[in-house]
């Protein structure tokens, strides 16, 4: 058998698994961009239902005929998008159909919250019974859009979740396909070393150079047979890498400018938010200063919720560079005394003009590997929160050490504060996520999304413990982090 005829014989097989692996690539990419659709549509309808319940809080303070016209608009283009979603998976339709049955049930009270307040009784107050039975639709009203709106983020993470096992799915492929090109060519050359065993011993040592990094291998096998014209396209192949790889260099240079002209562009609008941020706070400053006395409660309120505003604008300009910089900082792990950087963060806490004693309970003697700066940034988050959630606890005692769960030590922070629901942890680390009421207790939602990230950098994981009204207890582990007391097992007793 001619060369020739046995590189055809070996080319047809490796073009028809080339031809298998792009179908099964094709079809894979296939299923991300229909999760990606997906994901779009489910976002859509989150968004729409957020809106629709902004207008309804609309509704509730004005009862005029523009909110409820403007609620209508929105309902239907809520139900279109619902109407045109289209799921394959038994959970997301079994999702989709009770998101329509709250979105009847929704309209109905929303009719019986209109027809409750009727077009004779315009803005003149309403009786007491009629206020009562008003609040009793409104909450159920509100109750429903708070399911759809769980509903609608269950479907987008679902979503996401085809789009991850899809990717997965392209991965595995291309690295069978992989394998499978490899084995064709070991095949290959097995096949044809009886007839050219010096030309193919050199295509090996140039698959080996190419294979240690060396692009610039040239095989230089000249002739016009069937070998000759395999070295010029291996040459052509290490061109085109190379080519390619010279692209992606540029690509990460392009990448890194971008991501520094990303940073220079959040610095330059935090500033440019401040300016304005403060002008509002400092003219009503001013005009409750030097002209309280021509105003009423209600205008000094008012004032006072502007400054409150304008202020809390800025601690959450504040948090969101923290959290960039926490997610952009270069580690620098090294080993960490966990227990002195502990007592000084509480000692400067306890030095604060708070009114307020605390008892703290910290272990001696921990250390992990970790960045110094960053874990000294996580630890005060979780400090600063487990102080904020026992102002009104009576008592206060936050402690902070360590135990060993399944072989892994953990470290952890607890408190005997107001606690949490745990049907709600998973939504605790997200950004701008609270379980308790800015009111009650003050904060921008995004202290334990950065302690998060910062875990996350370090190879380990973060999650909570607690009870309502029992306190709550953070753990949190990093990679490698050596070994310490496992003397209680209960740390937020």
């Amino acid at each position: 058998m001619k060369i020739g005829t046995k590189e055809r014989l070996v080319t047809g097989v490796g073009l028809a698994a080339i031809g298998i692996i792009a179908a099964m690539i094709w079809w894979t990419y296939a299923e991300v961009g229909d999760a990606n659709r997906q994901r779009r549509v489910t976002s859509e309808i989150g968004r729409g239902l957020t809106e629709l319940r902004l207008v309804t809080f609309e509704y509730r303070l004005y009862h005029n005929e523009r909110t409820r016209v403007q609620w209508d608009a929105v309902s239907d283009r809520v139900d279109r998008l619902i109407a045109n979603a289209r799921f394959v998976d038994p959970a997301q339709i079994e999702i989709l159909a009770g998101l329509r049955e709250n979105r009847v049930a929704g309209q109905r009270l929303f009719a019986e919250l209109t027809a409750a307040r009727g077009a004779d009784h315009g803005d003149a107050p309403l009786d007491d019974a009629s206020r009562r039975f008003e609040a009793q639709l409104l909450g159920q009203l509100l109750t429903y859009q708070q399911e759809n709106f769980t509903d609608a983020l269950r479907l987008n993470n679902l979503a996401t979740q085809r789009i991850i096992d899809a990717e997965r799915r392209v991965m595995i492929v291309i690295l069978a396909g992989l394998a499978l090109i490899a084995a064709i060519m070991v095949g290959m050359s097995w096949f044809l070393r009886r007839g050219v065993l010096a030309p193919i011993a050199k295509l090996q040592q140039a698959a080996r150079q190419v294979a240690a990094g060396n692009w610039n291998f040239v095989l230089g096998i000249r002739g016009d047979d069937e070998i000759g014209e395999l070295s010029k396209n291996f040459d052509a192949m290490t061109k085109s890498l190379r080519e390619s790889f010279a692209q992606i260099g540029r690509s990460n240079q392009d990448l890194a400018a971008l991501n520094e002209e990303l940073k220079a562009f959040s610095y330059s609008v935090s500033h440019d938010l401040r300016g304005p941020l403060r002008s509002m706070d400092g003219f009503s400053l001013v005009l409750i200063e030097d002209y309280g006395d021509k105003l009423d409660e209600e205008g000094k309120d008012a004032l006072q919720r502007i400054r409150a505003a304008s202020q809390r604008m800025g601690y959450l300009i504040d948090d969101i560079l923290r959290l960039s910089q926490v997610t952009r900082a270069e580690l620098n792990v090294t080993r960490v005394d966990l227990s002195a950087i502990t007592r000084e963060i509480t000692e400067a806490m306890d030095r604060e003009p708070s009114g307020r004693s605390v008892q703290w309970a910290i272990e001696p003697g921990l250390s992990v590997r970790a960045d110094p700066a960053l874990i000294r940034i996580a630890m005060q988050n979780l400090l600063q929160n487990a102080w904020k959630f026992t102002g009104k606890t009576d008592r206060p005692v936050i402690r902070v050490g360590a135990l060993e769960r399944e072989g892994k030590m953990l470290y952890f922070v607890a408190d005997n504060g107001v606690g949490f629901d745990m049907a709600y942890a998973d939504s605790l680390f997200g950004a701008f996520q609270r379980l308790h009421h800015v009111g009650d207790f003050p904060g921008t939602g995004i202290g334990l999304a950065i302690v998060q990230r910062i875990i996350r950098r370090h190879g380990g994981r973060i999650w909570a413990e607690a009870k309502e009204g029992g306190g709550a207890t953070f753990f949190f582990s990093v990679k490698e982090a050596e070994h310490g007391s496992d003397e209680q097992d209960h740390p937020a007793g």
